[in-house]
């Protein structure tokens, strides 16, 4: 657009997995972000196997209240968790976004 006026947003992006640009979000406390996925993966147990049930539970336990956890572990147990959301398809989605706000609300 040479020479010309333009108003808004200008976004480049590049590589795959780009979801898009997301403004203006007030910052999520981390235990709060913890709750709510929580509260997702609750919702989720109905539809998991006893395998998953296992690895969520396992990853639930290794996260607590999310206080005096590893970063390394947190991480790995959010990644665990969102792995299974993933797996069972549309019905896991509110726990990858739970997940999502979580990573975000301790800077990952």
């Amino acid at each position: 657009m040479s020479g010309g006026i333009h108003f808004g947003d200008e976004v480049t992006q590049f590589g795959d997995h780009n979801v898009g640009m997301i403004k203006n979000q007030a910052p999520v406390d981390p235990r709060t972000a913890l709750r709510e996925m929580v509260t997702a993966v609750r919702v989720l147990r109905g539809e998991l196997s006893p395998a998953d049930l296992q690895v969520v539970d396992e990853s639930l336990g290794a996260i607590g209240d999310g206080q005096n956890v590893d970063r390394g572990t947190l991480r790995r147990a959010l990644g665990a968790i969102a792995g299974v959301a993933a797996m069972v398809g549309q019905v896991g989605v509110p726990v990858l976004e739970a997940v999502r706000r979580a990573t975000a609300a301790f800077g990952m």
